[in-house]
């Protein structure tokens, strides 16, 4: 499946929870997906040879409080176990919300994945929002 194919897709699908999905492949080749159960924090979507990766930015190392980065730090490792299908990472200086699934993983299940993300991106920013500026 091309990232072109899966955007036409996601973009016709309603889980059973109603669930929509927005999906747009950007000019860099990445599928940039909002879930409307969070279409504040659109998940960036990318193919490689072996996996789909999904990517939620969060916000910047610069947006945490300087004598609370540590804390943040430490609040992100408890955290990151307790946050199903998605885990918590740095990249450049903006801290992702981030998946990883197979190639033949079934489309249901991607979508599932997606709208687990968005809903964890929400559960994991009002954790830490009292350590960023």
């Amino acid at each position: 499946m091309t990232l072109d194919d899966f955007a036409f897709r996601l973009n016709d699908y309603v889980d059973d929870e109603g669930t929509t999905f927005d999906a747009l492949v950007t000019e860099n080749d990445i599928l940039e997906v909002v879930c409307s159960n969070n279409d504040e924090f659109p998940i960036h979507v990318t193919m490689t040879d072996t996996q789909i990766l999904s990517v939620t930015p969060l916000f910047s190392i610069a947006e945490v409080q300087p004598e609370k980065r540590d804390e943040l730090n430490e609040v992100f490792l408890r955290l990151s176990p307790a946050v199903p299908l998605s885990s918590i990472g740095l990249q450049g200086d903006t801290y992702i919300l981030f998946g990883a699934m197979a190639l033949d993983t079934r489309f249901q299940v991607v979508a599932h994945e997606l709208e687990v993300q968005a809903e964890n991106t929400i559960d994991v920013l009002e954790a830490v929002e009292h350590l960023l500026d």
